[in-house]
C-alpha cells in the first residue's frame, strides 16, 4: 500500500479493510475502484476507496455513514447492491456487488446509438431502479451512461444503476457542495442543480430524459462548445426532440423527452418509473396502464423551489437578442429599460456558471460503478456539432409541424388566463414567452422540402412575430405599462388569422385550425 498525491494506492494482493485486492478496475475524480475478494465468503466485490478531498468535505463525512446505511437497505434488481461501507487507515471505502460486463458509456462509444426498443427497455429498467432509490429518500444526482452497468447478452441486457459515491442525501437542499461545486455531470444536469435551487428526485428524472435522448440519437441533448455554453443551454434552451435528429423515430418519443426535460420540475413526470412507462407506451403506440404518481419519500420527496425569482425566471425568459431589437411601430425608449435589467441578470447568471466551472463544477466522478476505468469526459471532451437537419418530405414536415402546434396549443390552453390578457401580468407573460420561443426554435430546426420552402419560411416568420409580441408584452408588464401591454396582446391576437392562412398554404392542419 502506497500514498500517491494523497490517494491510497493498493497493489494486487494487498489487504484493505479485510478485503484482498485482485486488481485495479479504474480511477476517477471520486475515488479508485478495485476488484477485491471478501475473505470468508470468498465473493468478489467492487471496492471503492473515496478520494481524500471528497472524504475531507465536512458535509460528505457527516452523511457518508448514514447514506451508505440507507443505500445498503435498497433491494432492487436494477440497483447495484451495497454490501458494506466504513473507514480504514483514514480512508473511507464502500463495497458493492461486482458486475461482470460493461457500462452504457462504452456501449454507446462502440455502437453510436441504440435501437429504439433497446433504448426504451433500458430506460424502463433504470426508471424502476431510480424509483427504488427515491423511495428510500435518496437522490442520485449523477445519472449518466457511465453510471449504468450492463450484464447479459447484447440486446437483452440487464441494467443496473450504480455509484452511490456521488448520490447524496438531499437534506442539504441544493445541488452545491460546501466547496461551491455541484454534484452532477454537465450533459445531464438539471437546471435547478445549476442555479442552486432546492433539489429533489426530479433532478434524476431530468437526467433520465437526457439519457433517453442520448440513447436514441447518440448525441447529448445540448452539444455546445465550452462548459458555460452547455450549462446555459440547460437553463435556457428548449428540450430537443429526438425525431428532429433521427427522423425515423416516433414523434411520440419526442413528447416523452420534452416533458422529462422540462425546465420546471413540476412539469416533469412525477416519477422515473412513469417516464419509463411513458417511453414504452410511446414506442408501442399503446396506453400507459399505471396511473402517474410520485414514490419519493423523505428528503427526496417533491420540494418547493427556493431560488430567487429574479435570477431563475426573468433572466431565463428574455433572450439577449431582445435587448437590441426595435419595431417599426416603435415603443417609447422607457419601455425597453426592463429588458436591460433582464440582460444584466443574464450576465450575472453566466458569471455564476463560469464560477461554478472554474471551481470544478461538473466533475463526473470518473470511477462509475463496478467495471473498468471509465475516465470522465465531463469537462474535457469537445462535443461535435450536430449535422444540418435532414430535408423532410411534405408528409413529415406536416406531421412534425402539427405536433409542435398541438403541444403549443395545449400548453396555452392549460395556462390561459382571460384576465391576464388585459391586465399586465408578469408571470403569465413569461409563460407565453416560453411557449412561443420553444415553438420557434423547433420550427427553425425543421428543413422543409424545396417546393414548400417559401411558404414555410413565411409561416415561421409569422411565428417569430408571435414571439416578439409576447416579449413586448412581458417588457410592458415588467414596466407596468398597461397601454403597451394591451397593444402587444391585441396585435398578437389580431394577426392570428394571417398566421392560420400561412399555415394552410404549407398544408398544416393543426397550425391552420382546420382540425377544429
Amino acid at each position: 500500500m502506497v500514498k500517491s498525491r494523497g490517494w491510497t494506492e493498493l497493489a494486487d494482493g494487498d489487504e484493505f479493510a479485510g478485503y484482498r485486492i485482485e486488481t485495479r478496475l479504474g480511477r476517477g475524480g471520486m475515488g479508485i475502484l478495485y476488484l477485491a475478494l471478501e475473505p470468508g465468503l470468498e465473493r468478489r466485490v467492487a471496492l471503492k476507496l473515496i478520494a481524500p478531498e471528497a472524504a475531507a468535505d465536512e458535509v460528505f463525512a457527516r452523511r457518508f455513514a448514514e447514506e451508505s446505511r440507507i443505500a445498503a437497505s435498497i433491494e432492487h434488481p436494477n440497483v447495484v447492491p451495497i454490501y458494506a461501507a466504513g473507514e480504514a487507515d483514514g480512508v473511507r471505502w464502500i463495497a458493492m456487488r461486482y458486475v461482470a460486463g460493461s457500462d452504457l458509456a462504452r456501449r454507446l462509444t462502440q455502437q453510436g446509438r441504440l435501437e429504439p426498443a433497446q433504448a426504451v427497455a433500458l430506460i424502463a429498467q433504470l426508471g424502476n431502479g431510480l424509483d427504488a432509490i427515491h423511495a428510500a429518500g435518496l437522490v442520485h444526482r449523477d445519472v449518466k451512461p457511465a453510471n449504468v452497468l450492463l450484464a447479459g447478452e447484447a440486446g437483452s441486457e440487464h441494467a443496473y444503476i450504480t455509484d452511490f459515491g456521488v448520490a447524496r442525501n438531499v437534506a442539504t437542499e441544493s445541488g452545491l457542495t460546501q466547496t461551491g461545486r455541484f454534484v452532477g455531470t454537465l450533459d445531464y444536469v438539471a437546471p435547478e442543480q445549476i442555479s442552486g435551487e432546492t433539489v429533489d428526485a426530479r433532478v434524476d428524472i431530468y437526467a433520465l430524459g437526457c439519457l433517453l435522448y442520448k440513447l436514441l440519437t447518440g448525441e447529448v441533448p445540448f452539444p455546445r462548445e465550452g462548459e458555460a455554453a452547455r450549462l446555459y443551454a440547460h437553463l435556457h434552451d428548449p428540450p430537443p426532440a429526438p425525431s428532429l435528429y433521427v427522423p425515423a423515430l416516433p414523434m411520440a418519443l419526442d413528447d416523452v423527452v420534452i416533458r422529462a426535460m422540462s425546465k420546471s420540475p413540476g412539469d416533469r413526470y412525477p416519477s422515473a418509473g412513469d417516464l419509463g412507462r411513458a417511453a414504452q407506451a410511446a414506442l408501442s403506440g399503446g396506453a400507459v396502464a399505471v396511473p402517474e404518481r410520485t414514490v419519493a419519500t423523505g428528503a427526496a420527496a417533491t420540494r418547493e423551489r427556493s431560488a430567487p425569482a429574479d435570477l431563475t425566471e426573468s433572466a431565463k425568459t428574455v433572450p439577449e437578442e431582445t435587448f437590441s431589437r426595435t419595431r417599426e411601430s416603435g415603443a417609447p425608449p422607457g419601455r425597453r429599460r426592463p429588458l436591460l435589467v433582464g440582460g444584466l441578470l443574464a450576465l450575472v447568471a453566466a458569471a455564476v456558471i463560469v464560477a461554478l466551472v472554474a471551481s470544478g463544477g461538473g466533475d463526473g466522478s470518473g470511477v462509475d460503478g463496478a467495471v473498468g476505468d471509465t475516465a470522465s469526459t465531463t469537462t474535457t471532451a469537445k462535443s461535435k456539432p450536430k449535422p444540418a437537419p435532414k430535408t423532410l418530405t411534405k408528409a413529415q414536415l406536416i406531421a412534425k409541424g402539427d405536433a409542435i402546434c398541438t403541444e403549443s396549443r395545449n400548453k396555452f390552453l392549460r395556462y390561459r388566463d382571460p384576465e391576464a390578457e388585459v391586465v399586465p401580468d408578469v408571470a403569465y407573460s413569461r409563460v407565453l414567452v416560453g411557449i412561443s420561443s420553444s415553438a420557434v426554435d423547433r420550427f427553425e430546426a425543421l428543413a422543409p422540402p424545396r417546393e414548400l420552402a417559401s411558404a414555410y419560411d413565411a409561416y415561421v416568420a409569422s411565428q417569430r412575430e408571435v414571439m416578439q409580441w409576447d416579449r413586448d408584452a412581458l417588457a410592458a408588464a415588467e414596466a407596468e405599462d398597461a397601454a403597451a401591454y394591451s397593444e402587444a396582446r391585441e396585435t398578437r391576437n389580431a394577426t392570428e388569422d394571417e398566421r392560420k392562412q400561412l399555415a394552410e398554404e404549407v398544408g398544416f392542419h393543426v397550425c391552420s385550425g382546420s382540425d377544429l
